[in-house]
């Protein structure tokens, strides 16, 4: 699937462009647009797409992308079923890549500013510790308008380039050309894993899906997401087994099922090396048990 470009309308006043959204669930498509963009998740939880980068999200969330950098953020599937109760709330702030080529360029104490868009090439996803420390900012942005706006914004990307814990996103060999063609693999890749994770998934499968020979697909996914392809969809299957362990009313052995476990015991195993805890123990402390 094609990256599909997003054009930004920005005010003639106005050098950024901040909304707040209120929805039922996330539903901008796999898109990229010319602009930088600060997203901070207020409320909503789910799986964030960055270039060829996928990893969960949940409330608290604060990523800073640059320019034409493909994206997007799917929630979980409980969000899109009829009168579901969820819903999801976001602050994005989105503004020219010139902001650094014309604003602060000849700006001396912009300079950790500066930097910080720079590594923001690949997207950063910053700690929950800044996050915090950055929150109540973010939730004025979208009150304020004129040159109080962009102070706040400078103010908190000032703040933001001094996380000595951000982790960037995107592989640093990602091809940011939108629309090409490792974007399209990746995402088929991906939404392929994301309908199948309940069933098994061979690799020769998935290769298939992205057009290459296993061997050649296992070192492709490795490099662009630092993990392994069964590591991934481990991570994915015990991410959705701990989900149906707090909220539905199932046994162990059909939760294993339901996330493409049918070897119980190999379901145990996975869970416990991925939570340090068994299924079991997991379900009591989620429901208040334990």
């Amino acid at each position: 699937m094609k990256a599909l470009f997003e054009k930004v309308m920005f005010n003639e006043q106005s050098s950024l462009l901040v909304r707040r959204f209120e929805l039922l669930y996330f539903d901008a498509p796999w898109h990229y647009h010319p602009e930088y963009e600060l997203t901070y998740i207020v409320r909503s939880h789910g799986r964030r797409f960055v270039g060829d980068h996928v990893e969960p999200f949940l409330a608290g969330d604060l990523v800073l992308l640059g320019p034409d950098l493909p994206h997007f953020w799917r929630n979980d599937d409980e969000f899109y079923q009829t009168d579901s109760p969820h819903l999801v709330e976001s602050i994005v702030v989105q503004f020219p890549a010139s902001f650094t080529e014309r604003g602060l360029a000849s700006i001396p104490e912009a300079a950790l500013v500066r930097e910080l868009l720079e590594r923001a090439r690949y997207g950063l996803r910053f700690s929950l510790e800044m996050s915090q420390t950055v929150a109540e900012r973010m939730e004025q942005l979208p009150q304020q308008t004129g040159l109080t706006q962009l102070l706040s914004l400078l103010t908190i990307l000032n703040v933001l380039a001094t996380d000595q814990n951000a982790q960037l996103l995107a592989s640093d060999g990602y091809q940011l050309a939108p629309g090409a063609a490792e974007t399209e693999r990746m995402k088929r890749v991906l939404e392929f894993v994301l309908g199948h994770f309940r069933e098994e998934i061979r690799v020769e499968q998935i290769a298939s899906v992205a057009g290459m020979a296993p061997a050649a697909f296992c070192r492709y996914f490795k490099n662009r997401t630092r993990k392994t392809f069964v590591e991934y969809l481990n991570e994915l299957r015990i991410g959705h087994a701990r989900k149906l362990l707090t909220n539905v009313d199932m046994s162990i052995g059909q939760v294993g099922l339901e996330c493409g476990y049918n070897n119980n015991s190999h379901f145990h195993r996975q869970f416990k090396l991925s939570t340090g805890i068994t299924p079991f123990q997991y379900q009591a402390l989620a429901r208040g048990k334990g």
